[in-house]
């Protein structure tokens, strides 16, 4: 027998097919990952894994849990002009803009940048954006499933729809590209920009922060030292809030998910795709609140 016969994944596609017909691929699946786990073999890495899993997940996710919430789109009003919506492109780094009429609940149409670099080298950068609305837009429920609306959009080459509420009114947006990062997490290009991680401080001994941000710029803006528990030889491997998450879990956390820390804090995760903690919400106990005021009191002192 080959050497490529008994390559480790072309056994796996021989155990799907050569099991029983009355078992789902789906079931089939996930037995072997199961069975890969618990014997310990080398079929697949951390990486083919976590890709598997995540097709698997899919089965019964949501579009409302994948779209882009309403407040965070970005549109723009119908009697905008051509130049004007170039620079919001450009500025926001979108290919693809929704455009709305009265109200965002007032979906019009969807502008390519094609349809605007045809505009600007015929120099009519000051006509108004409707006069070239000309793509129909995609309705969506909330509650349909990604794998089908996917499916569709492959289907119908559309890379873009907006779900709607019972009422009817806008309830996000989402693209093919989001449908896809359910799958594989995000995909950035070089026009993806990125902003630097945010740390607000809330009331009540709460702070919200992105993922990304380092743990001493945390312990700077909020007074909290986060490295505080974690092993001298670990600590050099640990640099944002997001890496320390993980560190803690050993895992990716679900989202609203609670995360027990060191010395009491607690971590409530707020944003996150399939390979990576987006937002945190960092709960400081009311020790920790003491001590922290203690730290800023003698930081002001020493200021003054």
């Amino acid at each position: 027998m080959s050497e490529e016969n008994n390559h480790p994944k072309t056994n796996f596609f021989k155990n799907i097919f050569g099991r029983k017909s009355c078992e789902t691929v789906r079931e089939t699946i996930e037995d072997l990952i199961e069975e890969a786990n618990t014997n310990g073999e080398e079929q697949f890495s951390e990486h083919e894994q976590l890709l598997l899993n995540n097709i698997l997940c899919l089965k019964d996710k949501k579009c409302g849990h994948a779209m882009v919430p309403r407040a965070n789109i970005i549109a723009f009003h119908k009697s905008g002009t051509v130049g004007e919506l170039a620079e919001l492109m450009v500025t926001r780094g979108h290919s693809r803009i929704p455009i709305y009429g009265e109200s965002l609940d007032d979906i019009i149409g969807v502008v390519h940048v094609i349809d605007l670099v045809k505009c600007l080298l015929q120099g009519q950068k000051d006509i108004k954006v409707e006069k070239i609305v000309s793509r129909e837009v995609k309705f969506v429920s909330p509650s349909m499933r990604v794998l089908d609306l996917l499916s569709d959009m492959q289907l119908n080459k559309i890379h873009m729809a907006m779900v709607i509420d019972e009422y009817g009114g806008i309830d996000g947006l989402i693209t093919i590209e989001d449908l896809l990062e359910e799958i594989v997490g995000d995909i950035e290009d070089e026009y993806d920009f990125e902003e630097h991680p945010s740390i607000l401080n809330q009331e009540k001994g709460m702070i919200i922060a992105d993922a990304r941000a380092e743990l001493d710029e945390i312990k700077e803006a909020g007074g909290i030292d986060l490295y505080a528990g974690i092993e001298e030889s670990e600590e050099a491997d640990i640099d944002t809030l997001g890496g320390l998450v993980f560190h803690i879990a050993q895992r990716i956390p679900s989202r609203g998910e609670v995360i027990d820390g060191y010395n009491g804090v607690k971590f409530r995760i707020l944003d996150v795709d399939p390979r990576r903690i987006k937002k945190v919400m960092i709960l400081i106990p009311d020790i920790l609140k003491a001590q922290t005021a203690a730290e800023q009191q003698e930081r002001n002192e020493k200021a003054d």
